[in-house]
């Protein structure tokens, strides 16, 4: 019934799959009354998906002469998410596993490459008389991932460890899905990936927003075959509320959510009382001085020293000696408690040379700093497995340095041996990375019965930025580590992270109480907080609640798969609201040769608030006027920041092996950036050139302005910046070098506080290669045309 329905609606479609339609039967309290599983069409475009006007960009070219047009013309197939069925204030955020494309697809390009050049997104019930859409008031969307694969990548389940508890992500009993390219993936002439992902203008805006491409450029993809989607969902719809329009629900004490608000305060993600909430004393060792506050007793110190030294040789000691540091001290392999009354402070007033940390997991790591007249060295020692690879990151305490919901930046530096061999990686999301120029040398590689030990040393600076940089002055730094089934360098077998300290060689370290410490669900709260200090992000300036443990009240961290945004005195309507996410892709046909159809676009990511995700939108100062109520983050980093040197076969956030080598590329040409942020608050976002001042996209949100689906009221379409063709009314994009400064200001209007704000560009561009200098004596010609507006009538000088 479904089927015959949306046939005889749409224009020159065809079924690509018979879908299952069969009705069920009902289960009280169930909204949508038919579930289709694989549904697909395969058609060509006569509109867009989204009904009403066609979405906007926010830089049309003025002297084109034309607009851009955002209907899609291509070629589209249709699929849907497996049903979501949640109660209200329910979330819904887990991946949906590996999902068909359809046959028709995957035969038409078996082998070949499919040039995706746009999608829409709705939300639907279907029902037996056709597809609704859900309003969003209804469901709300915060974001969504969408990943298309080739037969040679897929969705794994993974385990979650370190910072990647932060996720939601579908990571209950410490397992979270990830897309994986397989390492013997077949390399395809002109880099083509293997795997594609989709996210841009995800969220509130997700129907409203324009997510398609000028013409020549795409996502190219090889040989799809299977689709995977990870969305977060809130259920916002009042199940008492049966009128027209909007009214909220229950909400949880911590909403700040105003009464009346054309929003629930759900889509916020509120510290309800069902979230557990703990607190700790952490410990830390002093090098120079004396203690703020010290262990107050010998079980106290050695308990707290062997968390600081994480050495299992670690002997303890009870003395009385005025002489040295009074309480709890270390040094590189015995604490001491000392019980006798002391002035003798920490360390030996002098500076140091050098420090060793330790540390013991799936494998055993010693790493020694030390710097003379000779230099800065670094000298590590990996122990592990003789049978298998192992290795060992610096700088993260997983393969993710920094996280945005499901979106990740990318790798740390890892050192990976496999038998003989040592290779220096930059490590990709759960992926291989990419190889890097050499700077370690190989002191030692012996094997003693099942075991490996590699001895080797390289300057503390390192060689390239991909490379990590000791620090001496540093007590403390995270680090991964990981062995794998043999000896072919693919996925692990046992993994581990955490934090290694570094004790000073030759003098006692006191321990001390470092302050408190905060988990939420478990998990531990970022410290020192992931916000960054200026110019990286203004939120740890401006003391942002959401940078800390003991005042972050709502956000991510409160947003858990199959949890109520309810308190624990608060229950929910039993009645389900079951509904599919739709996507409808839209594709050409690729030629390729040596002027391909399409040029493939790399994704660019970078966050305004930077490293932490989100952060909380505070109220203005009662009594300050409406229209100053504006709260305003910054951000600067290099177009460099942006690129993860690895394969584009691997897809993802791969922007190419080269990419972050200057003698080789010129720089980025910005082909599409797409701002993200939440309604109610959000005013604009703007991204400058900033060597140059320049304005590059500036992006003021469309509000919603009634009952009707499509345009609730207060919710947004987030129009995105293009760039490309004056033929087809866009202007020119502009070509950022490697090291250009980009810029980043973020407004909101803060009349009323707001929780879980975010401020990305989602980004998708072109590699500019660098061309080779020009002989002597050879004749080079070109021309720049430069349009001009007189300040004082209307004529354009050319």
């Amino acid at each position: 019934a479904l089927a015959q329905a949306t046939v005889a609606r749409a224009s020159a479609c065809r079924l690509a799959v018979s879908p299952t339609c069969a009705p069920r039967s009902v289960v009280p309290g169930v909204m949508a009354l038919l579930v289709v599983t694989g549904a697909a069409l395969l058609g060509a475009a006569a509109g867009n998906l989204v009904p009403g006007p066609p979405p906007t960009i926010a830089n049309p070219n003025p002297l084109a002469g034309k607009q851009f047009s955002t209907e899609y013309t291509a070629e589209y197939f249709d699929v849907y998410s497996n049903p979501i069925r949640t109660r209200y204030a329910e979330v819904h955020w887990t991946s949906h596993g590996n999902l068909p494309l359809p046959e028709a697809i995957v035969e038409r390009f078996r082998n070949k490459t499919m040039a995706i050049v746009g999608y829409e997104v709705d939300q639907v019930y279907q029902t037996p008389d056709g597809e609704e859409p859900v309003p969003i008031t209804s469901a709300y969307n915060h974001h969504y991932g969408v990943w298309i694969f080739s037969p040679h990548a897929t969705m794994v389940h993974r385990h979650a460890h370190g910072s990647h508890r932060l996720q939601g992500c579908g990571s209950v009993g410490g397992r979270f899905w990830d897309a994986v390219t397989d390492r013997d993936a077949p390399h395809i002439d002109g880099g083509i990936p293997h795997t594609q992902f989709f996210s841009e203008g995800n969220g509130g805006e997700m129907r409203r927003s324009y997510h398609g491409y000028p013409k020549g450029y795409a996502q190219l993809m090889w040989s799809p075959t299977k689709w995977s989607v990870t969305p977060m969902q809130v259920d916002t719809k009042n199940r008492e509320h049966k009128g027209k329009g909007f009214k909220a629900g229950p909400l949880p004490r911590s909403s700040l959510a105003p009464p009346n608000a054309s929003y629930s305060g759900l889509v916020e993600c509120p510290c309800t009382t069902r979230i557990r909430r703990e607190s700790y004393m952490a410990y830390a060792a002093l090098r120079e001085g004396s203690c703020g506050e010290r262990p107050q007793n010998a079980s106290e110190c050695f308990m707290a020293a062997g968390k600081v030294a994480q050495s299992a040789g670690l002997v303890n000691r009870t003395v009385h000696n005025s002489s040295m540091p009074p309480g709890c001290s270390i040094d590189v392999d015995e604490a001491i408690w000392n019980d006798a009354d002391s002035s003798i402070t920490c360390g030996n007033g002098g500076a140091f040379q050098r420090v060793v940390g330790t540390a013991s997991s799936v494998v055993n790591l010693t790493v020694d700093l030390q710097q003379g007249d000779a230099g800065a060295e670094v000298t590590i020692t990996i122990s592990g497995p003789a049978a298998a690879w192992f290795g060992a990151g610096f700088g993260a305490d997983s393969m993710c340095q920094h996280w945005d919901a499901d979106e990740c930046s990318g790798g740390p530096y890892a050192i990976i041996v496999s038998g003989d061999s040592v290779v220096e990686r930059r490590l990709a999301l759960h992926g291989a990375g990419a190889e890097l120029e050499p700077s370690v040398v190989v002191k030692s590689n012996a094997v003693l019965g099942e075991v490996r030990t590699v001895v080797l040393t390289r300057p503390f600076q390192g060689k390239t930025p991909q490379h990590f940089s000791f620090d001496i002055s540093k007590a403390s730094e995270k680090y991964i580590a990981a062995f794998g089934h043999d000896l072919n360098f693919a996925r692990h077998a046992r993994h581990a992270g955490g934090t290694m300290s570094f004790q000073v060689v030759g003098q006692r370290s006191c321990i001390c109480r470092d302050g408190m410490r905060h988990s939420i669900n478990g998990r531990q709260f970022p410290y020192p907080s992931a916000c960054q200090p200026a110019p990286a992000s203004d939120l740890l300036t401006q003391h942002n609640p959401s940078c800390y443990g003991e005042t972050y009240s709502g956000g991510l961290w409160c947003c858990v798969h199959g949890e109520l945004l309810l308190d624990a005195d608060q229950d929910a309507p039993a009645e389900i609201q079951e509904y599919r996410l739709k996507f409808r892709f839209y594709f050409e046909e690729y030629t390729p040769g040596p002027t391909p159809s399409h040029t493939n676009l790399i994704r660019l990511y970078h966050q305004t608030e930077y490293a932490q995700g989100e952060y909380d939108i505070v109220p203005c100062l009662p009594g300050t006027p409406a229209q100053e109520c504006v709260q305003v983050i910054t951000a600067r980093w290099k177009v460099r920041d942006m690129m993860q040197p690895c394969s584009n076969r691997d897809g993802n956030e791969c922007t190419g092996k080269d990419s972050t080598d200057a003698t080789k590329i010129a720089g980025v040409h910005l082909i599409y950036a797409g701002p993200h942020c939440h309604a109610p608050d959000c005013l604009s976002m703007e991204l400058y050139n900033a060597d140059t001042g320049r304005l590059l996209c500036s992006m003021a949100p469309e509000f919603g302005a009634s009952d009707e689906v499509y345009d609730e009221l207060g919710y947004v379409a987030l129009p995105p910046c293009l760039w490309g063709d004056a033929e087809e009314g866009l202007q020119p994009p502009e070509l950022l070098s490697l090291d250009t400064e980009l810029l980043s200001i973020k407004r909101n209007n803060n009349t009323i506080g707001h929780y879980g704000e975010m401020a990305s560009w989602q980004m998708r561009g072109v590699l500019i290669p660098r061309e080779p200098l020009p002989e002597e004596g050879q004749v080079v010609q070109g021309w720049h045309m430069v349009a001009h507006k007189s300040a004082d009538d209307d004529d354009f000088l050319v």
